[in-house]
């Protein structure tokens, strides 16, 4: 109980998460900068932001409801870290030497679609209860972008779940099998990587949409909507959502990573036999990979301007889904190519 306890504030827990989504958004900005020719914020900029917002004042508008303005931003980085703690990151169980998130557990990839959505969902009713028209015009447009994205996302998620569990249908719908098994599924079927790096370029792309990132920042519009559903937060709230985006960046960049790239893998075997010395490569590998996830979506943004809500809305269904079922079309005749 004790271990479990420690585990859960240290590595992979809430702690290690929140001082990750810290360092997230450090090189998110710097990287953002350096497209810009800027030099970008210190590394303890970040940490700076939360403390300061923190110290402000949290302004109640008159006629809006203090419960859901409080609740909400409470449960917006709750769902965060939930999603955070089902990323496999370390080995939690000696005896199977699987790597495994902290709340990790049987068919969790459902779960975590539900995670994605209700993201969404919260992000939506913040602006909602703040009966701000700029808010409300936000948040709207947050959940059209959301429910236009996450059908793409779904897809494309086939992609490893089919390349694992063709061969091992008990542990298909479980992020830590899928992560484990992805490279030697690959190792069998060497065709399999085609569609995988379709279904890693649609999960960037939604990954940006999800945390309305450039070019999908309608929803935060600064010269339209001053700032959008985030209009009416100040003070811990505001600091509270920030934090959750940060936290929900861990989260989503971890998910791609874990389904895409290997998790906290390099190969189809550990490199040692040693349970300690794996989990610290375990470790690094994943942490290596995740920020790779965030240099690439920063350097993306930079290049491109923002687009409209009815051109991400058309992206989403008019070229990704499509896309995406090209990448699960492609894996499951690949497959059936490998079992002839």
């Amino acid at each position: 109980m004790w271990l479990e306890i420690i585990l859960m504030i240290t590595v992979p827990g809430i702690i290690f998460i929140v001082l990750m989504a810290l360092v997230i958004d450090w090189v998110d900005r710097k990287i953002y900068a350096r497209g810009q020719s800027r030099k970008g914020p210190p590394f303890l900029q970040p940490l700076y932001d939360v403390v300061k917002l923190t110290a402000k004042e949290s302004i109640i508008p008159r006629g809006v409801s203090k419960f859901w303005m409080t609740v909400l931003p409470i449960a917006f980085i709750a769902t965060a870290l939930t999603g955070a703690l089902m990323i496999p990151i370390v080995v939690l169980n000696d005896a199977k030497t699987l790597v495994t998130g902290f709340a990790s557990f049987e068919y969790d990839v459902f779960f975590v679609m539900l995670v994605l959505l209700s993201y969404g969902m919260l992000i939506y009713f913040m602006g909602y209860v703040t009966k701000n028209p700029f808010a409300q015009t936000g948040s709207t447009r947050s959940l059209l972008q959301v429910l236009s994205f996450e059908i793409p996302l779904g897809f494309s998620l086939l992609v490893p779940i089919l390349i694992v569990g063709i061969d091992n249908p008990d542990a298909k719908f479980n992020l830590a099998y899928i992560s484990e098994g992805l490279y030697r599924g690959v190792g069998d079927q060497p065709l399999y990587i085609i569609g995988i790096v379709i279904a890693l370029v649609i999960s960037v792309i939604v990954m940006m949409a999800e945390l309305e990132e450039f070019p999908f920042d309608s929803p935060l519009s600064h010269t339209e909507l001053a700032d959008g559903w985030l209009v009416e937060f100040g003070g811990w709230r505001y600091a509270l959502i920030h934090l959750g985006e940060r936290i929900g960046a861990f989260f989503i960049g971890g998910l791609i990573v874990t389904l895409f790239l290997g998790g906290p893998y390099i190969g189809p075997a550990n490199l040692t036999e040693i349970v300690f010395v794996d989990g610290i490569l375990h470790l690094l590998f994943f942490l290596i990979k995740l920020i790779l996830v965030i240099v690439v979506m920063s350097f993306l943004r930079t290049l491109i301007s923002r687009i409209r809500i009815d051109q991400s809305v058309r992206l989403a269904w008019k070229q990704v889904l499509p896309l995406a079922i090209v990448a699960v079309m492609l894996t499951l005749g690949f497959s059936l190519i490998g079992g002839a």
